[in-house]
């Protein structure tokens, strides 16, 4: 009942008493004083009430409203009744409130819901738990809702704070082991329904006790937090990055695939990331450490149930200890086979890394030759000659390289090594006519000063760049490929030619062969191991010498082993050729150049 109604009911009540006779109009009016006094009664207890009452007509206005609903639209009651709730708040929260509304209105409907209001300048967002029933007429139809809607934002913050006091860690606001272990009971749990793996890592700061002892607990703290910001900084937002306590930090990672090795591989680069992270969270503009902090990692993968939480929690503290015992700052894998094949590949990189300065690289060369048997030139081949490990195959070593951008000194020192022999057999009559091929990497061919060094290159060693034959793949030529187009035209305009390598092992688009600036294409190995045998590589081979014939290239055959691959490749008009069958890849003295070949026994 609205609290201006009463005036109303006073005029009718008059009218009343102007008809009636004297003993009834005491009696009406007693009624009246009772009525009266229960309406100011129901008011008192209504205004009272911690929540805010409200009834609302079948088209959306307020009839009545209580006094903490005022409170919260900020205007006297008697100044929000007639109005909507359009009128009294922003869109987004009036479009929720007439939603919830409908439900009653239109269909009769009982509403238990929470709803948010914007409230105040400084739209402070309050959440209200609402009760929202009809109101109906004698014969059933709905006239009005009538709601109660008590605020809960308070208990909705406390419930919030005692979530995170469960579930997160008070120093750094990361995950808790609580929190932790659920998750890592989903993803195990989901391991095993997609066979996909997953990766737990141990973190443990080395020496950590030292900055408590020597700097303080406070500085301590504050060098954890900083681990942490600076860790979450690289891992995924679906991971999970935890802290047991202490120093010790714990990463979920899940969705790393089926296959184990790329997995591993996976999990190996992102540890690497975080040691690297330790590091730089060092730097501190308020108080610098007095000593370096490392870290050491222990990590374990696990797939289709082949670990359960605690057998994951097991194994990465173990792989952990062993990190630890190794001396710290490395990472370990619970798998013993794996962790050999990681830290073999770790100790190659470490390795690599000296292999210029300490003079360790080789070139090698093999025979390219003509349809007379003729030595036309010869493929520049990288060689590691490791002194304990003896000669590396370049399959080993050449990925390492171009993951860690080692192939750019690298590349550069095969362009050099190539360019100087080149020069040299200039000056030799019988060898001034010989070309080297070398084979660039995509790394490098992208460098801005590519074409730049190329050139001083050139111009340093004195050689004819129309004797240098540079091989690209097909993936790079597909990687930018204006670009591309543009550095090779400018370096062939120094005279320098380019032969597309393993030409059918990636896109073979027929477009890139008209619009670049190629000289020559070398058919796959995979391809001639199959001419003699397999229509379809025979095919591929014939319609490839065909193609490159109609386009003025010159084309050769790798990996030519047998007498019989010759022939057949003479036959189908291919008149160059690279392989065993004329030559292994030799050091330079140990090469025969200048006489006719005769093809090897194999």
């Amino acid at each position: 009942m609205p609290t201006a109604g009463w005036g109303v009911m006073g005029l009718v009540v008059a009218a009343l008493l102007a008809l009636a006779g004297v003993a009834y109009r005491r009696r009406l009016l007693r009624e009246v004083e009772r009525l009266r006094a229960s309406h100011e009664e129901l008011t008192t207890i209504l205004d009272s009430v911690d929540a805010c009452i409200y009834v609302k007509s079948s088209d959306f206005r307020y009839q009545y409203v209580n006094r903490k609903g005022s409170e919260i639209v900020g205007l006297p009651a008697a100044a929000v009744l007639g109005k909507t709730d359009a009128d009294l708040f922003d869109s987004v929260t009036a479009a929720e409130l007439r939603f919830n509304d409908r439900r009653v209105l239109e269909q009769g409907e009982k509403v238990v819901v929470e709803e948010g209001y914007v409230q105040g300048e400084e739209s402070s967002v309050f959440t209200f738990l609402s009760i929202k029933l009809p109101l109906r007429r004698a014969d059933g139809s709905i006239r009005a809702l009538c709601g109660i809607s008590t605020d809960v934002s308070e208990y909705r913050d406390i419930q919030e704070c005692k979530h995170r006091l469960t579930f997160y860690d008070s120093l750094t606001g990361l995950p808790n082991r609580r929190l932790l272990l659920d998750r890592l009971e989903m993803v195990v749990k989901g391991t095993r329904r997609s066979e996909r793996y997953a990766a737990l890592l141990f973190i443990d700061l080395d020496d950590f006790k030292v900055i408590n002892e020597t700097q303080g607990l406070q500085r301590g703290d504050r060098f954890l937090r900083q681990v942490a910001h600076t860790l979450g900084e690289v891992v995924r937002e679906s991971d999970t990055l935890a802290r047991l306590g202490a120093d010790e930090f714990v990463l979920l990672i899940h969705d790393l695939g089926l296959d184990v090795e790329q997995a591993a591989h996976a999990a190996e680069r992102v540890a690497e990331k975080l040691l690297g992270q330790i590091t730089s969270a060092q730097v501190d503009d308020e108080q610098a450490l007095t000593l370096p902090i490392s870290a050491s990692i222990g990590i374990t993968l696990f797939a289709n149930g082949q670990a359960n939480v605690d057998d994951a929690m097991r194994q990465a503290d173990i792989a952990l200890q062993q990190a630890k015992l190794a001396g710290g700052n490395t990472l370990r894998f619970f798998n013993a086979d794996m962790q050999a094949d990681v830290m073999e590949r770790v100790h190659l990189e470490a390795d690599l890394h000296q292999a210029l300065a300490r003079d360790e690289l080789r070139l090698h060369y093999q025979v390219q030759v003509n349809d007379r048997a003729e030595v036309t030139g010869v493929e520049a081949l990288l060689r590691w000659q490791h002194p304990r490990r003896g000669l590396v195959p370049p399959g080993q070593f050449i990925p390492l390289a171009e993951k860690n951008r080692l192939i750019l000194p690298i590349g550069y020192w095969v362009l050099e090594t190539a360019c100087r022999q080149l020069a040299a057999w200039a000056r030799q009559g019988d060898r001034q006519a010989l070309t080297i091929s070398v084979n660039v990497s995509s790394v490098q061919f992208h460098q801005p000063d590519f074409i730049a060094r190329v050139q001083h290159t050139l111009e340093e060693t004195g050689a004819n760049p129309a004797r240098l034959m540079l091989e690209v793949t097909e993936s790079l030529l597909m990687e930018e490929p204006e670009r591309v187009r543009n550095i090779m035209l400018r370096l062939s305009k120094l005279g320098i030619r380019f032969a597309l390598d393993d030409f059918g092992t990636g896109y073979s688009s027929l477009n890139y062969l008209k619009r670049l600036p190629l000289d020559a294409l070398k058919i796959d190995k995979s391809f001639i191991d199959g001419v003699l045998d397999d229509p379809v590589d025979a095919a591929i081979v014939t319609t490839t010498i065909t193609l490159a014939n109609s386009l003025g290239l010159e084309v050769t055959a790798e990996g030519v082993e047998t007498e019989a691959q010759h022939r057949w490749l003479q036959e189908h008009g291919c008149m160059a050729f690279q392989g065993y069958l004329f030559g292994r890849p030799l050091a330079l003295e140990e090469l025969s150049l200048t006489e006719p070949l005769r093809p090897m026994s194999t």
